[in-house]
Formats: C-alpha cells, sequence, structure tokens
C-alpha cells in the first residue's frame, strides 16, 4: 500500500510540474504573439488620481517587432524579453538613452488583446497604469 500512494504522490507531483511548464511558456508565446509588428499608441495614462489623455493628439507609440527589438516614437531602439514573473506576465525593455546609457524598464502586462493593450510601470513609488490602443 505504502508503494502505491508512493507512485500516487510522484505521479501527480510529476504532472503538475509539466503542466506548469508549460502553461507559463504558452501564456508568454500568446502575449507575445498579440504584443508584435504593431504600433501601440499611447491614448491616456493613469497615475495615482491624476488621468492624461492623449486621444485626437500626435503621442507617444511603441512598436515590439517580432524579432525581439522595439522601437518608439522617442526614437529609443532596443530589445525586449516577454517574461511570467511570480505568475505577473511582463515585459522587459532594455534601451540606450539618447546620451547611451542603458536602461531597463519593466512593465507589468495588465491585458493584451487585438487592439488594446494595458501596461503598469512604476516609478518613484508611484504606479502608473498605461493604456494603448492599435490603429
Amino acid at each position: 500500500m505504502k508503494r502505491i500512494y508512493t507512485i500516487l504522490v510522484t505521479v501527480i507531483t510529476l504532472t503538475i510540474i509539466s503542466c506548469n511548464k508549460e502553461t507559463a511558456t504558452t501564456q508568454t508565446e500568446v502575449m507575445n504573439s498579440l504584443l508584435t509588428n504593431k504600433n501601440w499608441y499611447l491614448d491616456y495614462s493613469i497615475t495615482g488620481t491624476s488621468t492624461k489623455s492623449y486621444v485626437g493628439q500626435a503621442t507617444y507609440f511603441v512598436t515590439y517587432l517580432k524579432d525581439g527589438t522595439t522601437k518608439d516614437s522617442d526614437g529609443l531602439m532596443g530589445t525586449y524579453t516577454v517574461e511570467l514573473i511570480n505568475n505577473q506576465s511582463q515585459i522587459h525593455v532594455q534601451v540606450k538613452t539618447a546620451n547611451g546609457n542603458p536602461l531597463e524598464v519593466v512593465y507589468n502586462i495588465i491585458s493584451v488583446g487585438e487592439t488594446k493593450l494595458i501596461l503598469s510601470k512604476v516609478s518613484s513609488g508611484t504606479p502608473t497604469a498605461l493604456y494603448f490602443t492599435n490603429k
């Protein structure tokens, strides 16, 4: 009886571990496919209780390319990866600033779809939600 119990626990453990790895990989692959090869235009941002709207204005946009590179309307170019860290989907962007300094920005992916993207980032302790659409 003890041997059957040990085998059962081992099989269940292996099944759970196998499923978790595949789910994380599948999740990042799906998010990456939804992000890539689109110009994502910033419509508005919310920091605390302050909302800034950019609708109808020449605004910031970012493009995540299928080859893992990124570029934005400010002229910054770099690389990005979509990762799952502590059950939180994230975009890790590495660019060089205009004066050549390396910069890494981490965005939490709140939601991503065919036409809408919601990211969150923390700078100076206050989270900012960024709402994008592709046009």
